[in-house]
Order: structure tokens, then sequence, then C-alpha cells
């Protein structure tokens, strides 16, 4: 990926520059008790009943920017989100289809024969609004075909089988079509896929990408394979299509729901103009008082771990970092809203940085980070993929902190926002104890995660979270000095 390839060509020059700079020393006057301390004061704050999970968009919203302020202003932090604000506001967006039978409808035409596809038809358009097709082709893809060329479905209506979708769903990011028709062959086959497209799930409201998705009963399938009959042929342009010379309309009927929600975003410029910045981030949402079934005792989903205790290490090592003033490069404290919903707070931060994201010389997330007992090693979640490593195997070894690879980075490093920063080419990593031991992480994965006990009253472990604050406060040190690393700025 050339956005990765570059995170790690940024960083090369300097990496011999680095190699005879003084890693910070670890600070005195930091005792894990009073880490620990203060972890649990910010943990059992921001995972109170009274802040009601932090769903994006509730009251537990509105309080918990507030404390996030305070805490902020607190540790020296002045308003980062541009043009004198603490908050980088956007809008979530959900659409789903109609619960109203035969409210969406849709027709597949071929010469001077029309076919209604509209009996059981589930329609939705995730990305706009206005949800009307007009005389789009539709077409089929080629059994030998392995790749489709970008944009090659452009303005066209991709005919995929139910049972082909996992498989070839991937494939048409970069092709665009302008709608996908799922046939089915079976009710079982129509349910179970109709129980995934009506779900919805939520985007950033800037954001139109996607196609429109046409769920065609069994019946309504047959009548399409009825219309096109026995002319497809392959497409003249060898783009791995079958043209049908059919021609589909639609009336797609949908339901919206929209969410104002922001991230809360402090910064303390640093002393050399130019030289760039230093990014933490952690999510600050989590999911409400929707946890367990509909009849549990305790609905409310506190999240205590999953991330109370990032933004607590956060902002705990952001202030031992700055006891001693401002740094050569800016620091960025960045608390995202709607990871749980996909990202969504750090690819909204991507798409419109209060910084150029180029000039972002390393990014740490700090997400459930209270698992692990003192004395664990810590995992680097893209570990080989920016230019970091050196500096954060020397900072780790200065401290005393053991690293170890882990089997976990494949499945987990597209989960976290840290993600939607490293694919834009930013230098990104997750270093955390939490996950270096399996054991330890799958049991709270296991028992905790996402559910009603993943809360404070019930005890949070805090060993490895204070030993992982003091440990990224030597890393923003480090890293926010143009003497120990010089890589970065414009």
């Amino acid at each position: 990926m050339i956005a990765l390839s570059r995170t790690i060509a940024v960083g090369a020059a300097a990496l011999s520059l680095a190699a005879c700079a003084t890693v910070p020393a670890p600070q005195t006057g930091h005792s894990l008790d009073m880490v620990e301390a203060r972890l649990a004061e910010d943990i059992g704050a921001l995972a109170a009943d009274d802040f009601g999970g932090r769903y994006p968009g509730s009251e537990g919203e509105a309080k918990t920017q507030r404390w996030l302020i305070q805490r902020y202003s607190e540790i020296g932090l002045q308003p980062g989100a541009g043009e004198g604000d603490w908050t980088q506001d956007f809008t979530l967006v959900r659409r789903q289809p109609s619960e109203e039978a035969g409210a969406s409808t849709a027709t597949a035409t071929r010469g001077s024969r029309s076919v209604s596809l509209s009996q059981g038809l589930i329609a939705v358009d995730p990305g706009r609004d206005d949800a009307n097709l007009a005389d789009v082709p539709i077409v089929g893809l080629d059994p030998g075909f392995e790749e489709l060329q970008p944009r090659s479905l452009v303005n066209r209506a991709v005919r995929v089988p139910a049972a082909e979708l996992p498989r070839l769903f991937s494939k048409f990011e970069a092709a665009a079509p302008k709608a996908l028709i799922i046939t089915t062959q079976t009710a079982e086959e129509y349910e179970k896929t109709a129980g995934l497209i009506s779900r919805g799930r939520w985007r950033l409201g800037s954001d139109t990408s996607g196609p429109a998705v046409l769920l065609l009963s069994p019946q309504a399938s047959a009548g399409l394979s009825d219309a096109i009959g026995a002319n497809a042929k392959r497409h003249p342009d060898g783009l791995g299509l079958i043209a049908y010379d059919t021609i589909l309309k639609a009336s797609i009927a949908q339901r919206t729901d929209r969410i104002e929600t922001a991230n809360v975003i402090g910064r303390l410029p640093g002393r050399v103009p130019g030289a760039g910045a230093v990014v933490l981030l952690a999510h600050w949402d989590h999911l409400g008082d929707d946890c367990g079934p509909p009849d549990a005792t305790d609905r409310l989903c506190n999240g205590a771990v999953d991330n109370a205790s990032g933004l607590a290490v956060m902002i705990e090592a952001v202030r031992i970092a700055l006891r001693d003033g401002t740094l050569d490069r800016d620091v960025i404290v960045l608390a995202t809203s709607s990871e749980e919903l996909g990202l969504l707070g750090a690819k909204a931060f991507a798409a419109d940085p209060p910084v150029p994201l180029p000039t972002i010389a390393a990014a740490f997330n700090l997400d459930t980070m209270a698992i692990a007992p003192r004395g664990t090693p810590v995992v680097v979640l893209g570990a080989g993929k920016t230019a970091l490593d050196y500096g954060i195997s020397e900072v780790a070894r200065v401290q005393g902190r053991e690293i170890v690879p882990s089997d976990l980075q494949d499945a987990f490093l597209p989960r976290q926002d840290g993600w939607a920063l490293l694919v834009e080419g930013v230098p990104a990593v997750l270093v955390s104890s939490a996950l270096a031991d399996r054991a330890d992480f799958e049991s709270f994965m296991g028992s905790d995660y996402h559910r009603a006990s993943d809360d404070p009253a019930r005890g949070v472990e805090l060993g490895g979270a204070a030993e992982d604050t003091l440990l990224h406060a030597a890393l923003i040190r480090y890293f926010a000095s143009l003497k120990t690393y010089p890589g970065g700025g414009d």
C-alpha cells in the first residue's frame, strides 16, 4: 500500500541521526501506585452510571465532552479543533429499508418487455437520501473474471447471487457500481440476507460512497432471469462483465436516522514552528444502555475498560509528559467519537484534520488498556508498518519494558482507531500490555467485553495500564523531540 510505505520511508533517514540521541530516562516522582490511583479516579468518573454508557448523541456524550474539556484544560491544553473550538462536530447517518411492505418498487426492461421485481423487494441506498434509479444497465460477472477494473461498474447495476456475495463484495469497492441486485433461490437464503441488509450501518454524513442494494425474493429473481433470457454476452471491452441488454428502474423507500456528535481535541503548540505533531488518541464512546438481552436486570454499558481506561491513560500520560513544559512538536490529544460504530470519529478526523496529516510524526492509539497486571510485556499493533519501531523499542528498553510479538495483530489492527489514520499514511500504532497475554485478553473478551459487567464497580486491573501510562509519557517526549526523533514535520 502506497500510504503505508510512505510512513516507513519518511522516517528512515532520521533513524541514523536519532540513534546517537539520548532516549528520555524514566521520570521520577510518578510511582505506579499514584498513577493507578489517578487512572482509577478517571475511569470511575467516565464509566459512572450517570454517563449513561457514553453513546453518541446522548446526554452521556454531553457529560463526556464537558468532562474531557475540563481535564484537557487542567493539564494545560488549548482548544485543538480549529477556530478556538474544543470539538470537531460531524453527523452520522444510517439508512435502512422501509418496513412498509411494497414501499420500494423496481422493474427490469429488455426491449419492449418489462418485468416487475417488486415482490418481496428489500432495498436501500446507504449513501443517498434521493434513492431513485433510472435507466441503469444491468450486467453480470463473467464466471472467469479475477479482478474488476477500477470504475468499471460506474452507472451500472450488477447482478450478484446471494451465495456469492461474501466472496465478491470486497471486489466491488474500486469498481464503483451504481447498484447491487442480489438474487436468491430459496426462502431461507432470502431471509438470511434480508437480516443483514435491514440492519443498516452508521456512516459519516459526508460519505456518499457505495451502491444501492436491491434484494430480490426467489420469485423476483426468477422473473429477472426470465427477462434477461439467453441473450447474455460478454462485454466487448473485456471488463469481466456480461451484458444483459436489460435496464433497471427502481424507487427505493427507506428510513433515515441521524446523530450529531463530535471528537474532542486538545492541543499544546510546540516550541518549533513547522516541526509537526505527535497525536494521542482514544475513543470516548461506548454502547449506551444496550448491553445484554431486553429482560436483563442491568443493560447499562458502562465501558470501564472499553474505553474509559484508554482515555484515562491518554490524559495521565500527556499530563506527565508535559510536566516540564512544552516540547519541540505540537502534542494533539484526540478523544474520538463513534469508534464502536466503525471507527467513524477517527475517519472524520482523517478527512478534516486540524493539521495536515503528513505533518503528524507519530500517533499512538489507546484502547482497552486495563487488562494486564504489572510486569506484563507490551505488544505493538502496527509493528513493521511505520518508521516508529526503532524509537518505540529504544524507549521501551530504557523504561525496562519488553516488547513481544502477537498473533492478534492481523485480527485487531483494522478494528481500532489507529487504523483509520494508518491507511491515510499517518504512522499510527497501538502500544499496550493488554494484548500481550492472550489468556488474559481472551478472558476479558469472553466475559466483560461489550457487556454490562465492564463496570468499575466490579473492579478493574490497573497494574499494566499504569506501566503503559509511564511508557506513553516517555514515547511522547521521545517522538515530540527533534533531538531524539528528527523525522516528521513539514
